[in-house]
């Protein structure tokens, strides 16, 4: 399925901006969040709203919330830091509508803490993604110029694979394979 596919039944998108500012860019000065907003503006359809969250206080003179288009708000999470506000966030939604927000972010710890309260949550190649092909047009892909995107990502293994089962090999003992078999039959080696 594809990035866009997944936004069907999406009415929030909550970003982890620092955590996508290191991983894309390095850094998380001003010239690296202009170029973050500019390539997030286009990617949202109409009725989404997405809010990217940030660390620390905004610059002086700035209001801690800032519309930057019909569907993307920018907030500072002062005093506190950027994932207890996207929990905030996420928890202040009804239970039901937080199947409809997506938390963004490559930080185990946040993406535990929003599944176990009810959200959805994609990590930062899903967004990218969703950036290189927004509708109507090729974009960019977050990151350095001339930095190839990372491919969309994949199910966990740990969101893929059974539930450990006896038998199915996992704690098959081998013994010594220098020894040899045990029971005296052959294992098709020589030995010098």
């Amino acid at each position: 399925m594809s990035a866009r596919r997944l936004l069907d039944d999406v009415e929030l998108i909550l970003l982890d901006g620092n955590n996508m500012l290191h991983r894309a860019y390095g850094s998380v000065d001003d010239a690296a969040q202009r170029s973050l907003l500019a390539q997030l503006r286009q990617a949202f359809p109409a009725p989404i709203k997405a809010i990217l969250v940030l660390d620390g206080h905004p610059a002086p003179g700035s209001p801690p919330r800032q519309r930057i288009s019909g569907s993307l708000e920018v907030r500072h999470a002062g005093s506190s830091n950027a994932d207890d506000a996207i929990m905030q966030l996420l928890t202040a939604r009804p239970y039901a509508a937080r199947a409809r927000t997506v938390m963004v972010s490559d930080d185990r710890s946040l993406t535990e803490r929003a599944r176990s309260a009810g959200g959805r949550t994609q990590r930062l190649g899903w967004l990218q993604a969703l950036i290189a092909q927004p509708p109507g047009r090729a974009g960019g892909a977050i990151g350095r110029a001339g930095r190839p995107p990372r491919p969309p990502e994949q199910p966990t293994a740990d969101e893929e694979r059974e539930a450990w089962r006896p038998g199915r090999g996992a704690t098959r003992k081998r013994g010594n394979p220098k020894r040899g078999r045990s029971d005296g039959r052959s294992d098709g080696r020589t030995h010098d």
